[in-house]
């Protein structure tokens, strides 16, 4: 048991251990004792309990006035910034953070005074995260701390900022590694499993990415149209609205995806519905959407999830012998084999994949592929020659 209730006569009291190697703490409840208000004091007990279970217990939350608030600690601003951002930022992105916490800010800095926390000292904690984990990372977890520290900063008022030095370089981002033709038309032919074989041409043709792919519904869909609207993705087990209202767009469907996706529509598209909550944009609401999914996981009746494709995709490349690449290097094909093509502006491109201008074409998603570019320069002499 991690927490439970105690009544003594009149007197009824919460007693609790959020971390298994500290003492037992215990509040006393202010609350006369009634049968109504045992039964309450019960039911916040087994809530404080399963909160400690999930790693989401905040004392001040229970117990604002508690003499073990320890505002001379870090843990005490851990707690408050965890619930501060709770309903800031989306459910993966707050189970992110606080494993961020829980693996490397609680274990160094909880017991520690914030005022105690320099440069010097954070700049050796960075060296040894280093040791260990990629930049990125101690990038993430030293601007958690950060982030936390600021709590105490604001609340007393401190203008010395430890953090404000602290450099720590990213490795160059990672050059897109998009397909060849010859390596699609391998893909492509390549006899695949029934429940990807359409979807193959959709991870070349449509730019979408495998988030938003696999959370496309045929409510969605508009065949005669030739047109996808994108209004969810599938992250960590969530459906959620696009990241922003530009990406919930609508894009135009290459002739490959349509055809694909009418041999789809054979397989799913009269198959029953089900309904998912989709979290809205404020990561509070969730919106109950009655769907018929697109891509169907036959062996467990359920849409892909991620982890299921990218395990499926791997083995299909392997089958093709074509070199591995993640399957999110569809969406880098997809712009770079329309900008090679020299058919296609970037501003198009940029509104296909839901960008606002045509700045991340060129940065992340605009490799040309020597192989598939046109002889520009025959089509020059003969324009000029005309």
């Amino acid at each position: 048991m991690s927490a439970g209730l105690e009544i003594r006569g009149k007197s009824m009291r919460i007693w609790m251990k959020p971390i298994p190697t500290e003492p037992v703490i215990k509040e006393t409840l202010d609350w006369p004792f009634t049968p109504e208000n045992a039964e309450k004091a019960k039911k916040l007990a087994e809530l404080i309990k399963l909160e400690i279970d999930l790693d989401q217990f905040n004392l001040a939350k229970h117990f604002p006035n508690s003499k073990h608030l320890k505002k001379n600690q870090m843990s005490y601003y851990i707690s408050q910034y965890r619930e501060m951002i709770r309903w800031d930022v989306a459910p993966s992105t707050y189970d992110g953070y606080c494993s961020q916490i829980k693996k490397h800010i609680f274990p160094r800095w909880s017991k520690v005074h914030p005022k105690d926390i320099d440069t010097s000292l954070v700049k050796k904690w960075v060296n040894q995260l280093k040791e260990t984990l990629a930049p990125k990372t101690v990038r993430e977890v030293v601007t958690r701390l950060a982030a936390i520290h600021d709590l105490w900063r604001q609340e007393n008022k401190i203008s010395y900022n430890p953090f404000e030095t602290i450099v720590i370089k990213q490795l160059d981002n990672l050059e897109p590694d998009p397909f060849t033709k010859t390596e699609i038309a391998m893909i492509l032919g390549t006899v695949a499993s029934s429940d990807i074989q359409n979807l193959l041409p959709c991870v070349f043709w449509t730019g979408l990415s495998i988030s938003e792919q696999i959370s496309i519904a045929w409510e969605d869909i508009d065949l005669e149209k030739g047109t996808i609207q994108v209004n969810r993705n599938h992250v960590k087990g969530f459906h959620k609205v696009t990241k922003n209202r530009r990406r919930k767009r609508e894009i135009k469907l290459l002739q490959p995806a349509i055809q694909a996706l009418r041999r789809q529509y054979a397989i799913t598209g009269n198959r029953y519905s089900q309904t998912v909550n989709v979290l809205q944009r404020d990561n509070q609401t969730y919106k109950q959407e009655r769907l018929h999914f697109v891509w169907i996981n036959k062996e467990y009746d359920r849409p892909f999830n991620y982890y299921e494709l990218r395990y499926i995709w791997r083995r299909h490349l392997k089958k093709a012998n074509v070199r591995y690449r993640g399957i999110n290097q569809g969406r880098h094909t997809f712009a770079s084999q329309l900008l090679s093509s020299g058919q296609v502006p970037p501003e198009w491109i940029a509104d296909q994949l839901g960008h606002s201008d045509t700045s991340m074409i060129y940065k992340h998603y605009g490799k040309l592929i020597a192989e598939d570019i046109p002889d520009y320069l025959t089509k020059i002499n003969n324009y000029i020659n005309q």
